[in-house]
């Protein structure tokens, strides 16, 4: 009989250990049971190879590979596909985000600092030179979308980023031909609940995605104007319920009105006094994520390139 070495005892003890350490990482992380066969068949290959390695590179190996497999519960979930796209969502609205969140897509954000007030007074101004009225709320929706979109992506492009695609989206409230956005004040606000009281109006939001992957890295920017960009405006009717004075002051009292357009909420306390909806529910919160499936197929980019990896299940 040979004569059997300490360094292979030694060795043989740790590969064990290390294949079992990964056994158990595979099958209580990601809940997939290995066949008893194949996890034999894994150890036996994994022995004999190693027998030969010197026993410093052995254990550098086997740490490395340990840290490898390391994947604590709750660490940032990384997306299903490894092409390098990012979205970008140019919006601070808590609903927008959640509503990504919820549909499982991986996204950032960052804020726009486009003056929505000075940009429609510009573009009413325009409108009315040319003989009309004003814009209409749907392309109000529309407009501010694309500036949000546009600001955001001309900072990033300047910073050097060509890997992103930017969301930028808004929304406004059209009752009786007239736009509304967010009240700010608690009077303005029971002005127009008192209104739609048991009446209906169109909630406009406009979607516009600007993509930045065709400019060649360290290259000066081209304008936001001429960016790659597709646009999409979701609209849905919705109905109002009769609302007693007291649940309008009771309504008001949350502050939920306050900011947000129109006034009222699908996904809030507001919810109760809707009746009904025509068309898509999340076009009512601000975000439609159907229309964000179109603007990237126009862009040639699977939504499923965005999804994060399914969640472990406990």
């Amino acid at each position: 009989m040979g004569k059997i070495h300490l360094s292979n005892v030694i060795k043989v003890s740790l590969l064990i250990l290390f294949s079992l350490t990964i056994e158990k990482s595979y099958d209580f992380e990601r809940r997939v049971p290995s066949p008893t066969w194949l996890r034999g068949m894994g150890h036996a290959l994994f022995v004999p190879p190693l027998l030969f390695c010197p026993f410093p590179q052995l254990l550098d190996t086997l740490q490395s590979a340990l840290e490898g497999k390391a994947h604590p519960q709750g660490s940032k979930i990384e997306p299903m596909s490894t092409t390098p796209i990012r979205l970008i969502l140019a919006s601070a609205s808590p609903a927008r985000r959640k509503l990504l969140e919820d549909s499982r897509i991986a996204f950032t954000v960052r804020v726009s600092s486009v003056d929505e007030d000075a940009a429609l007074a510009t573009a009413n101004e325009q409108a009315r030179a040319q003989g009309r009225a004003g814009l209409t709320p749907a392309e109000t929706a529309s407009l501010l979308a694309q500036l949000k979109a546009q600001a955001v992506a001309a900072e990033l492009a300047a910073e050097g980023v060509r890997d992103a695609l930017v969301l930028g989206c808004d929304s406004v409230f059209e009752f009786e031909g007239v736009a509304y956005g967010k009240p700010h004040t608690a009077e303005a606000a029971r002005e127009r609940i008192s209104a739609m009281s048991g009446n209906h109006g169109v909630l406009h939001t406009g979607h516009a995605l600007v993509d930045l992957r065709g400019i060649e890295p360290g290259t000066e920017p081209p304008a936001t104007s001429e960016l790659p960009t597709v646009s999409e405006l979701r609209s849905a009717t919705v109905h109002f319920d009769e609302l007693s004075p007291e649940e309008i002051e009771a309504y008001i009292a949350t502050g939920e009105p306050l900011w947000v357009a129109g006034s009222f909420t699908l996904d809030g306390y507001g919810s109760a006094f809707i009746r009904g909806i025509e068309g898509e529910f999340h076009t009512v919160v601000g975000l439609s994520i159907h229309a964000l499936r179109d603007m990237l197929r126009r862009r040639e980019v699977a939504v499923t390139e965005l999804w994060l990896a399914p969640q472990d299940e406990d």
